[in-house]
Order: structure tokens, then C-alpha cells, then sequence
């Protein structure tokens, strides 16, 4: 996030540097803890922050699960190619 993104989003939280540095620790906290963003959002307002918050949160648990779950994905396609081609290499 470049330095005006970063204003703005202050900004638009009406917060300061270091409440948006315990924003997405808590995000990545809630990424590691769980994968169902419903409950991490509902843990999240009833820890008190504001909706904007624990939108920002979503977004930033949403970007951190489709990451994880499309590297996943391709881990596990490069995988089956190369099972395919060992098992094609030794059929000749």
C-alpha cells in the first residue's frame, strides 16, 4: 500500500498509523485462526470496532484466503502434471 492509499484509508477510518498497524495484525491473527470470514467478521465487531474496521478487515482476510487457497490450487495442478508425465514416461 503506497502512501496515499494509506492516508486515505486513515482517513476514511478516522484513525491514526498505529491503530491501522493493529488492524491488519489482527487480521492476519483471524487468517491464521480461521477460514470463514463470517465468524472472523462477527468476532470483529463484537471486539468493538466500527463496521468500516472490520470491512477493511474482510478485504485484507479475503485477499490473504483467495492467495492462499489459489497457490494451493496450483501447487496441486503442478503436482498431478507431473504425475501424469512421470506415469505417460513410463509406460514407453
Amino acid at each position: 500500500m503506497n502512501k496515499f492509499e494509506k492516508e486515505k484509508l486513515l482517513n476514511l477510518l478516522q484513525s491514526n498509523e498505529e491503530e491501522l498497524a493493529v488492524l491488519i495484525a489482527k487480521s492476519e491473527k483471524f487468517a491464521d485462526n480461521n477460514k470463514n470470514i463470517y465468524d472472523v467478521l462477527l468476532k470483529v465487531l463484537q471486539e468493538g470496532h466500527n463496521i468500516r474496521e472490520a470491512t477493511l478487515l474482510g478485504i485484507l482476510l479475503g485477499e490473504k484466503l483467495g492467495y492462499e487457497k489459489a497457490q494451493n490450487e496450483i501447487e496441486q495442478e503442478i503436482k498431478d502434471r507431473l504425475y501424469k508425465a512421470f506415469k505417460n514416461n513410463q509406460i514407453k
